[in-house]
């Protein structure tokens, strides 16, 4: 062993021996409060702000390790500061990567590898916190189910922060350059202390307008690790209270931590203004540190237990929620109490091995700290890049498989359209066992067959967000003998298919009007679940009176088609003070079509599998053996029309003829998921862009009856 390298190990241990012990104790609270609301949430409900308490003792030891190089030395050294970093956390995240996605290829139905893969890669290169508030925002995406690597977000909060901040340190340093008589520390506690309250003002804001998107940003989370960064530069240039002070803010900061615990919940508004006291209260256990005063919690907080917990605290966050996640799908069965003990001892056992083994050996000797910084970081991130890829091939599997089964579906749509798909149930087809799985039943391939109109990102559809009226022309657009317009929200837009295929076959021209969420009546004040603002529900009613005054004044248009996800605008966010639809509400809307001399078909919403627990593709995976897998009740899978707004509207609505599926999708007393070999839904609630295409004759010819009766 070289001189060097006995000096670099002898640092190192030094440095991992210095620990302060109410930051380790504080690290055991934050680990034990997730792990223990992820098993049981209702016993500990607030036990989600360990993650701030995490953020905050990272932005103290980090920032304060920066601002002591920048004394000594002038300047902050990146390349060993990055390199330490990734010593640090990458080869225990990347093996508990790397056993997660081989146990998900070996217990886990493919229709979830894509999601589950592309967050392992996400994971891996720590931007799993922005495609999960891609997700919050995605609708589509709502139905996701939770992934083995999820928890990953916060690490990849943490991990952007290593990147940015010192990048700031390096810019305010290099900034008061020419300004001779200016302090480096002094401009980067000003940079600190501005950009900390920007990103706690953004917080708030975010909360209040995508509160969704808002818990996983960086931006809206960036304060909690200046936070703890200002108390770093404030406890270098401060001689310190007197002990008895400091021991009462440890209780009172101990105190405030666990208040958060047991009365915040996830209807809590996070991180906002909600996170600053969790903040608050580590921040004054880390100033208060260890008092000698014999009613401090000092000794409490000095216990081997806890420090030893501290001590093993990122291995067993890493491991704990792919436990969670995995385990019930491996047993096939949900986690019971036994079980759920069961994950926390192996989790802890986990962590253990994984600290002794894996985090020290490569943090303080071994291969990687006798390389230079930056062949110590570039090795680091090739394993990195290994998983990622790795990620990226298992993910690519499905995709392979649904080309080969979109193949197979569109050769049997052509060879046997009246026993593929929608067609099957038909009576008079007389299909064998319409509702069999088949050759053609691929629930990967169903996962991902989403359609135009439906799509989160759509040309024919506008945003939750935006007010602004976009069209498309489908159908015959050349030489239509009849022009209709389509209006609604994505259960009108998965029409869109069937109805271009029928249109063109039958010289329609149909026009749609489509916005996410939205029934398009202009009704002032109604709202549902897809709105988390009273500025979309505004944007809403302003789109809807929009398009029917368009629509309206279009003498081309000779039929309105209305049809909508309608029982989601039952059920309106108490939050904010949202109103349900009526039959007025529609009554209101077709009136002055009717009185330009329009006619209105008013199309009943499809039967949707929302009662399920899982989506539908899924479902049928888990369930490929049986006859009729995951069929419903018709009475759940259908909003009862003495409940239906639209088919109210419709029957005291003289000029309005109603169109109705149902039996399309249901027999007397059960609704299918699975018609003529296609799954039917890819969530629970849309069409599969494929299973649509079989529909058209039908939906085509009740539109057709509808234009043509008296």
């Amino acid at each position: 062993m070289t001189t060097t390298t006995r000096r670099q190990v002898r640092e190192l241990t030094a440095q991992a021996s210095v620990v302060r012990p109410e930051i380790q104790a504080l690290r055991a609270i934050a680990v034990l409060s997730v792990v223990l609301y992820h098993l049981w949430p209702l016993r500990l409900p607030g036990g989600f702000v360990g993650v701030d308490v995490f953020f905050a003792i990272s932005g103290f030891l980090i920032i304060g390790h920066l601002m002591r190089e920048v004394d000594r030395t002038g300047k902050v050294r990146l390349l060993p500061f990055w390199a330490r970093r990734a010593r640090r956390l990458l080869p225990a995240s990347l093996l508990v990567l790397a056993v997660t996605g081989l146990a998900i290829l070996a217990f886990v139905p493919t229709v979830q590898w894509q999601q589950f893969f592309s967050e392992i890669a996400a994971s891996a290169l720590y931007v799993q916190n922005w495609l999960l508030a891609h997700n919050a925002v995605d609708y589509l995406a709502a139905t996701n189910a939770p992934s083995p690597v999820e928890h990953f977000w916060s690490l990849s909060v943490e991990e952007q922060f290593y990147l940015v901040w010192p990048l700031v340190i390096v810019a305010l340093i290099a900034f008061t350059g020419p300004l001779r008589k200016a302090s480096p520390r002094s401009w980067i506690a000003g940079g600190l202390v501005v950009l900390t309250s920007a990103s706690l003002a953004y917080s708030i804001y975010a909360v209040a307008t995508t509160p969704a998107a808002a818990y996983f940003v960086t931006p809206a989370r960036a304060w909690e690790f200046g936070a703890g960064g200002i108390l770093a530069l404030f406890m270098n240039a401060s001689p310190g209270a007197r002990p008895f002070v400091r021991a009462a803010a440890s209780w009172l900061g101990l105190i405030v931590i666990a208040g958060t615990l047991a009365l915040y919940s996830a209807a809590t508004p996070f991180p906002g203004l909600g996170a600053v006291p969790p903040v608050f209260g580590t921040l004054l256990v880390i100033w208060a540190g260890s008092p000698n005063v014999v009613w401090a919690p000092s000794a409490l907080l000095r216990l081997r237990p806890v420090q030893w917990m501290g001590g093993i605290s990122y291995s067993l966050y890493l491991w704990h929620w792919p436990l969670i996640v995995l385990v019930p799908i491996a047993l096939t069965r949900p986690n019971g109490w036994r079980t759920s003990v069961a994950i926390l001892f192996v989790s802890i056992a986990l962590a253990y091995l994984t600290k002794r083994f894996v985090e020290d050996p490569l943090r303080v000797r071994g291969l990687l700290t006798k390389k230079l910084a930056w062949r110590s970081l570039a090795i680091t991130l090739s394993g990195t890049v290994i998983v990622a890829l790795g990620a990226s091939v298992a993910y690519a599997q499905p995709l392979i498989a649904s080309g080969q089964a979109s193949a197979s579906a569109n050769s049997a749509i052509q060879n046997d359209p009246k026993c593929t798909g929608a067609p099957a149930a038909l009576a008079q087809n007389n299909c064998p066992m319409p509702y069999a799985v088949s050759a053609l039943t691929n629930p990967s391939y169903a996962e991902t067959d989403i359609g135009r109109g439906v799509q989160s990102v759509d040309d024919c559809k506008q945003t939750i967000m935006s007010d602004a009226v976009m069209t498309c022309d489908i159908g015959d657009v050349k030489t239509p003998t009849s022009t209709v317009a389509l209006i609604g929200d994505s259960h009108a837009g998965q029409y869109l298919t069937p109805l271009d295929e029928y249109g063109q076959a039958n010289h329609i021209h149909f026009i749609t009007y489509l916005k996410s969420w939205c029934s398009g009546t202009g009704a002032v004040g109604v709202a549902n679940p897809g709105y988390d603002t009273p500025e979309r529900v505004v944007s809403c009613a302003n789109w809807g009176t929009t398009v029917l005054d368009s629509v309206k004044q279009n003498s081309a248009i000779g039929a309105v088609i209305f049809t909508d996800y309608t029982r989601s605008y039952l059920e309106p966010p108490p939050a904010l003070n949202g109103r349900a639809i009526t039959p007025q509400d529609f009554e209101q809307a077709w009136q002055p079509l009717l009185a330009s001399g329009k006619r209105i078909i008013a199309m009943r919403d499809l039967p949707n599998a929302d009662q399920q627990k899982e989506d539908v593709p899924t479902c049928v995976a888990a369930h490929l053996t049986e006859y009729d897998p995951c069929s419903l009740p018709r009475e759940t899978a259908t909003l009862d029309l003495a409940q239906d707004p639209l088919a109210i509207a419709a029957a005291q609505t003289p000029g309005v003829s109603f169109v109705d599926l149902t039996d399309d999708f249901c027999d007397d007393t059960t609704c299918h998921v699975l018609i003529g070999g296609l799954i039917v839904y890819f969530g629970s609630n849309h069409m599969t862009l494929t299973f649509s295409r079989t529909l058209a004759s039908i939906v085509g010819a009740k539109i057709s009856a509808a234009l043509t009766s008296s």
